[in-house]
């Protein structure tokens, strides 16, 4: 292919992503200026001209954000969404460390010592969990209330969020049940009972970030982070996929969750919850939402 074509298609795919009324409009205007930039760079060289193509697409992307910000001005910072978007940041990604990280025992670890609180308690991780599913719920049914629903999906939706979050979080507490003798038949029963309440439990998270993220990228529910809840769902999806993989090939679990693909896939995981609180934080309540005020009695 070559170099004006490649050149052509790398300045169309960035003009995408602009909000498409603003690509009609002007369009035309920035593949010709985009053209006459690089026909300039040409007499200085072959790297002058990698550089400005470069630069116009880091330009056209970075205008791009800039008018999708533009277009979202009601989106500004409410005391709500603060709240949920904290614990959109934090549930779920303590929830997955606690499971897959070894660097977040080894930090809770020297957190504790330096605490004087023994990080290997049989009561530190199912308590981790239970906090961690406690603000994942929250942050869920923050993330609901801010999508452009009817009233009937919105109940459905609060529902999913409110049943996931109970079942990962009742699956975590069973854990407290190894303070019993191993000897008791209760510690069996709910250990098994743990595993069957938290695998469906993050199913149906991962279920309800997949929803959530197709209704916020049709209705831009969370403006220009609309985005965030699907790229939650699919940085959970790779840190199951990882955790799944080092579990088939028979890698000690210790050993596994200290492999790069599986530290990358944490943070990643934590980025994204990161951008999604943001976006929650940042996103108003849609009005049909809102409740309505009595109407003033007439004299």
């Amino acid at each position: 292919m070559s170099a004006p074509m490649l050149e052509g298609r790398a300045v169309d795919v960035a003009l995408r992503a602009f909000p498409a009324a603003f690509r009609d409009q002007y369009g035309h205007e920035m593949r010709v200026l985009a053209r006459d930039t690089v026909r300039d760079a040409q007499a200085d060289g072959t790297r002058a001209v990698r550089a400005a193509r470069a630069r116009i697409v880091f330009d056209l992307l970075l205008a791009a954000a800039m008018e999708h910000t533009r277009k979202e001005s009601a989106m500004h910072v409410n005391g709500p969404g603060v709240g949920y978007g904290i614990a959109a940041a934090i549930g779920l990604p303590l929830i997955i460390a606690s499971y897959s990280s070894a660097g977040f025992w080894s930090f809770l670890s020297s957190t504790g010592v330096a605490m004087g609180v023994e990080s290997s308690s049989y009561l530190v991780h199912p308590s981790i969990v239970l906090i961690g599913g406690i603000l994942m719920t929250v942050g869920l049914i923050g993330l609901v209330g801010r999508l452009s629903l009817g009233d009937g999906p919105l109940r459905w939706l609060r529902a999913a969020a409110i049943v996931g979050g109970v079942l990962v979080t009742l699956g975590g507490a069973s854990m407290y049940a190894y303070g019993l003798p191993s000897t008791s038949p209760w510690r069996g029963a709910l250990d098994t009972a743990g595993v069957i309440l938290l695998g469906p439990g993050l199913l149906l998270v991962l279920g309800l970030l997949v929803a959530a993220g197709v209704i916020a990228l049709r209705t831009r529910s969370l403006g220009a982070l609309s985005f965030a809840p699907m790229a939650v769902a699919a940085c959970l999806v790779l840190v199951f996929a990882v955790m799944i993989t080092v579990m088939a090939i028979g890698v000690p679990i210790e050993v596994g969750f200290r492999q790069p693909a599986m530290v990358i896939a944490d943070w990643l995981l934590f980025g994204s919850s990161i951008v999604l609180g943001v976006a929650l934080a940042l996103a108003p309540q849609p009005a049909t939402h809102r409740p309505r005020r009595p109407a003033a009695a007439t004299a």
